[in-house]
């Protein structure tokens, strides 16, 4: 297994950054170093000895939704957790099944992730929510 590191993060920030701006886009500007390393480490949780998120889909899963709602840079989470989430899973040969996973989708789950305490959304609830739809998502390549 392949995991994105802090420096993947920032330099995909800047790319994203500067690929589609956005109003509060401050290419690289971290907001919160701690965030950061919580969202790169998230996947890679072990409790007891065990994975916390044995699987490929809950892995990336646990990653988008620390990434989103930690929000670790200033502006540009949304798009980063995006763009991380596609570079997460080519890294470990496997891709993103655009019918499952389409433009709508990604926005309202990214949005949900985002925003999940203004709404009064339990955290479970949307990490559920994401878990199930990458999990139908993910593809391996051959």
């Amino acid at each position: 297994m392949r995991y994105l590191s802090v420096q993947d993060l920032v330099e995909l920030h800047r790319a994203v950054s500067m690929e589609f701006g956005g109003t509060a886009a401050h290419g690289g500007v971290i907001e919160s170093q701690f965030a950061l390393l919580n969202a790169v480490q998230r996947p890679q949780v072990t409790i007891l000895g065990r994975e916390a998120y044995p699987t490929f889909p809950e892995k990336v899963a646990a990653f988008v939704f620390a990434l989103v709602s930690s929000r670790p840079f200033r502006g540009g989470n949304r798009r980063l957790a995006l763009a991380s989430l596609f570079a997460f899973c080519e890294l470990n040969a496997r891709a993103v099944d655009s019918r499952v996973f389409d433009e709508k989708t990604a926005e309202n789950l990214l949005k949900r992730a985002a925003t999940f305490r203004e709404l009064g959304i339990p955290a479970e609830n949307v990490f559920k929510e994401i878990r199930e739809t990458l999990g139908r998502a993910i593809i391996e390549l051959n």
